[in-house]
């Protein structure tokens, strides 16, 4: 059984690289990949590092966590997050990103708990939903470069602001939203670099 799982998920992930490859080029023929400040090599190497990461989860010995890890990578920093009930499992999570050519640090912000259920889940779904519209439509943020997770009420955020008077803004956005108990990001600030 543990193999045919293993099977279909390499077999989904092939056609998941071929899926993104294409999605890739069709917004650059749009001009729509301009809109983010990564630079195309580096969006490859995170898209290729999340990969690495969730096939080490669905490997035999750590399919277990596989539904309790959400992975971001930007810019070569990985971002994991989830809730496991035992503090061995976030131990163990961390250790999925560990040697991966590309990656340069590792925030293991996986939970420890026993919350959640639907309940959490939906007001997860509507915390996060409400920052992306926010970041989306405020003036003098790049929504682009940033990637959020929501748990249990307390929302992640990894990305780059293009200035202090942005991270100041993408910050006071995430704060701000009803029922968040929490902001923890991983923002650098940097302005753009040429391409």
């Amino acid at each position: 059984m543990g193999a045919k799982i293993m099977k279909q998920f390499q077999q989904r992930l092939r056609a998941s690289k071929i899926t993104a490859a294409f999605l890739i080029l069709g917004m650059l023929a749009q001009g729509c990949a301009a809109v983010e400040d990564r630079r195309f090599g580096q969006v490859a190497t995170d898209a290729e590092i999340r990969l690495d990461i969730n096939k080490r989860a669905l490997n035999g010995k750590n399919q277990d966590l596989f539904f309790d890890l959400k992975t971001n990578v930007y810019e070569g920093r990985v971002m994991l997050t989830g809730a496991v009930k035992a503090a061995a499992n976030r131990t163990r999570i961390a250790g999925l990103a560990r040697g991966i050519p590309g990656v340069r640090t590792i925030y293991n912000d996986v939970q420890v708990t026993d919350a959640g259920g639907f309940k959490n889940t939906a007001n997860d779904t509507w915390i996060k939903t409400k920052v992306n519209s926010q970041l989306l439509a405020e003036n003098g943020v790049n929504s682009a470069n940033y990637q959020t997770r929501v748990v249990n009420s307390v929302i992640y955020i990894i990305g780059r602001a293009l200035s202090q008077h942005e991270f100041g803004k993408v910050l006071t956005i995430a704060k701000r939203i009803e029922h968040v108990t929490k902001v923890v990001h991983h923002i650098d600030v940097r302005p753009q670099t040429t391409k």
